[in-house]
This record gives C-alpha cells, sequence and structure tokens, in this order.
C-alpha cells in the first residue's frame, strides 16, 4: 500500500541563481519527468516556494528510499540543479474522498 510522503528539494550546485526556476538548464526534461510520473499517480503535487529556495512535492510511495530511488532519475536532480535533502513520510488527516456530500 502506498503511503503521502512530503519532499523537499533545495538549489542544487548547478542552479543558476541568474535565471528564473523555469529557465534553468534541463527544465523541458525536468518538466517531462513530471508529468510522467504525475500521469502514473506518483505525485499529486508540486511547485517550488515563491523565492525558489526549496521546492515541494507530495508523494506517494511505499517507503522513503523507493522514493529517493525514483527521484535520483529527475533530469534536476541528475544535473545538480536541485537536491532532494528530505523525505517525510506525512499523516495526512482531511481526505476528501472520504467526505460525505
Amino acid at each position: 500500500m502506498n503511503r503521502t510522503f512530503l519532499l523537499t528539494f533545495e538549489q542544487g550546485p548547478n542552479y543558476q541563481q541568474e535565471k528564473s526556476f523555469h529557465d534553468q538548464d534541463k527544465w523541458e526534461n525536468h518538466a517531462k519527468f513530471f508529468d510522467k510520473i504525475f500521469l502514473q499517480g506518483k505525485v499529486s503535487m508540486y511547485g517550488p516556494l515563491t523565492d525558489a529556495s526549496k521546492v515541494l512535492v507530495v508523494a506517494l510511495g511505499k517507503s522513503e528510499s523507493s522514493l529517493r530511488n525514483l527521484f535520483k532519475d529527475d533530469p534536476f536532480v541528475k544535473n545538480g540543479v536541485l537536491m532532494l535533502n528530505h523525505v517525510d513520510e506525512w499523516e495526512l488527516h482531511l481526505n476528501p474522498e472520504l467526505v460525505d456530500e
């Protein structure tokens, strides 16, 4: 059974401060990677903080190690634009699928 995790990425050594988040090297490949895993149901939310200092991802997986393994293939991670710093299991208490209308 998949569990919910909150992943925190921070700027890596190859993050170019003079460029916006969407103008970083390998952006197109990074975006395609996230589109693919979103369609596979592995990610439900994703995005940078407004200052681009961190990227937060809500992901579903069996374990921390399975998610670390998945995200090592992210082109931003592979190319040092981002670094995956934290993978925390998240115990959600609100689930819209369970709310009676």
